[in-house]
């Protein structure tokens, strides 16, 4: 039951509710599947969580509900049709069998060109946020003096600019971290959207 003949079916069996407060309980079941739908569910799945039309009619109506409520709006019953009678949809075998070769595509192109370069590019990044610790140096020159006694003029410049040369290193890697981060997020809903057949995502 996909979201269309869900609302449709609602519509029927709330029939005997106001006509104000049956639109504000439909548009809360519409932004349901809204929100749903922005976490990754299909309208199966959230027609599924919902529940059956009728069960819910049940709960909201109470007393005012009927099972002939609805028979003055159609001549067939909507809870015949094959869309109401089952909830779990049927097997689907060109299905199992289109995510079978999705899945080994997508295995195939992982291991041999996609994890190769997100490896490298996260190598990218910890060869830049290990020359953050540069930013260290002044730390290293202060031990130099206070235990070796031993100072120059030319090291106290040298730890300066090593510092500032680590702290651009240090902004550097967070930003190359959070670009690495969402690109590697976005790779992997993009191989389960793949799999779920939502090739658009």
């Amino acid at each position: 039951m996909n979201r269309q003949q869900f609302m449709q079916a609602m519509e029927v069996v709330l029939h005997p509710m106001d006509r104000l407060e049956r639109a504000e309980l439909l548009a809360d079941y519409a932004q349901k599947f809204t929100l749903g739908l922005r976490e990754g569910k299909s309208e199966e799945d959230i027609t599924r969580e919902l529940g059956h039309p009728e069960e819910i009619a049940r709960k909201v109506l109470g007393e005012r509900y009927t099972a002939n409520a609805y028979s003055h709006t159609s001549d067939r019953d909507p809870f015949d049709g094959p869309t109401f009678r089952e909830m779990k949809p049927p097997v689907n075998h060109n299905r199992a069998t289109r995510n079978f070769f999705v899945g080994i595509g997508l295995i195939f192109l992982n291991l041999t060109l996609m994890i190769p370069i997100g490896l490298s590019l996260w190598s990218v990044w910890l060869t830049i946020a290990s020359l953050s610790l540069l930013a260290l140096a002044p730390i290293a020159a202060a031990f130099d003096y206070l235990y070796l006694n031993h100072l120059e003029t030319t090291e106290i410049f040298v730890a300066i600019g090593l510092f500032g040369i680590g702290i651009l290193f240090a902004l550097a890697s967070k930003y190359i971290f959070i670009a690495f981060k969402n690109m590697t997020l976005h790779y992997i809903r993009w191989n389960i959207n793949v799999m779920k057949g939502d090739v658009s995502a």
